[in-house]
């Protein structure tokens, strides 16, 4: 039961944090006749994830009780969230920008450390299963969080859509209270946390980091998708001109939808039937997949066609992610395994953002040109996951000289 209520929180949380991004823009409008505000507040809260990441993770492998600090930067998000949303118009921006940076500093636990608690509450064999279903916690939340965001503004008004996505994380924060490891084996070590730290807290630090770089298949996925993820971050503009250029303004939305649920039913189409092919080479070859089904899309030319091969693409993320996450929890030591995936989660996070800022800058050039590099982003992810992974396999194998 400890894994349902995880995934449980996890979904609340993620849910909150994806109608919030709506809601600010929405807010932003209302109280100040632009998007002006709450683009720049959007902004803020996704710089502390790369830096913040290996904190937020290191201070949680470091805990006695390790729930504590899980609820505890839960409930600090969704307060901090509703905080924003309360102030934005009405208080001094420096001060909405400070309450931003802080819901930003709690933001990886969120995207990466709630999928790192996995392997401390469920047993070994129903992971792989429970790992798809995480997946799609996130596929939910990328779905149906817009949607929440702007009908709660739109019907309820700013104070009330503040009130229920900081009362979401607070529900959140109480049910990841209730989540407690598996009985440790006899002479084992705790799963999570070592409280009392054996080891300085800089060389904790310096630990996370080593785990991804001495490990091929994390160091190689790690590299993949996040080269991978600095593409997707172009993909809500090219949706939006695709969708212009087929003759469907609102086109691009539908576009990113079809994606969202792409993966959503290839998250739980894996939690159901797992995939025994070794994570990292699905990671790239999904990654292969999507890139080749991109690259076709300049070449289809009926609107519904282009629709269902952003569907197929998305179906494939599905798998995708799921794999990712395995891969951070297989190759990842205990005493770091939180800062690995919150260090992850930034990484990516920080791409995405990259990618975004390309994206406003090359919105001029052809169409075709455009989608061709999202497609080639995806194709590069996987030649360079692959060579990686080979290189770096190699050097292992070889041993040090």
């Amino acid at each position: 039961m400890s894994g349902v209520r995880l995934l449980a929180a996890a979904a609340l949380a993620r849910t909150a944090d994806s109608s919030a991004g709506v809601a600010l823009v929405l807010a932003s409008l209302r109280q100040s006749g632009g998007p002006g505000q709450g683009s720049l507040v959007l902004a803020v809260l996704l710089v502390p994830h790369l830096l913040a990441g290996p904190l937020v993770g290191l201070v949680t492998d470091r805990a006695r009780r390790p729930r504590l600090v899980h609820a505890g930067f839960v409930a600090a998000f969704g307060v901090a969230l509703g905080g924003i949303l309360a102030l934005l118009g009405r208080a001094p921006q420096p001060l909405v920008l400070a309450v931003a940076l802080l819901a930003g500093c709690c933001g990886p636990m969120i995207f990466g450390g709630l999928s790192g608690r996995l392997d401390d509450v469920v047993a070994a064999p129903d992971r792989v299963r429970v790992r798809g279903l995480d997946a799609a916690t996130y596929n939910v939340a990328d779905i149906f969080g817009p949607v929440a965001g702007a009908g709660l503004v739109v019907s309820m008004g700013v104070p009330a859509a503040a009130a229920v996505i900081a009362v979401s994380c607070l529900c959140a924060a109480g049910l990841l209270l209730t989540v407690r490891p598996l009985p440790a084996a006899p002479g084992a070590p705790s799963p999570a946390g070592r409280g009392g730290g054996r080891v300085s807290f800089g060389e904790d630090l310096r630990a996370g980091f080593r785990a991804i770089a001495v490990s091929p298949p994390l160091l190689a996925v790690t590299a993949a998708t996040c080269l991978a993820t600095f593409g997707n971050g172009m993909l809500p503009s090219i949706a939006v001109l695709l969708g212009v250029a087929h003759g469907h303004p609102a086109g691009g939305g539908l576009l990113v939808t079809a994606v969202g649920v792409g993966a959503l039913a290839g998250s739980l189409a894996v939690a159901r039937w797992p995939v025994r092919v070794a994570a990292h080479r699905v990671v790239f070859g999904c990654l292969a997949a999507i890139g080749v089904l991109l690259a076709v899309v300049p070449l289809v030319p009926a609107w519904a066609a282009v629709v269902a091969v952003f569907a197929v693409a998305g179906l494939f993320d599905g798998p995708l992610f799921t794999s990712v996450l395995q891969v951070r929890a297989e190759q990842s030591p205990p005493r770091v395994r939180t800062q690995v995936f919150t260090l992850g989660a930034g990484v990516k996070l920080t791409a995405a953002a990259a990618g975004a800022a390309v994206a406003a800058g090359v919105v001029g050039r052809p169409l075709w040109v455009l989608v061709l590099g999202l497609a080639g982003s995806q194709l590069a992810a996987a030649g360079v996951g692959v060579l990686l992974l080979a290189v770096r396999g190699r050097r292992a194998a070889s041993g040090p000289h």
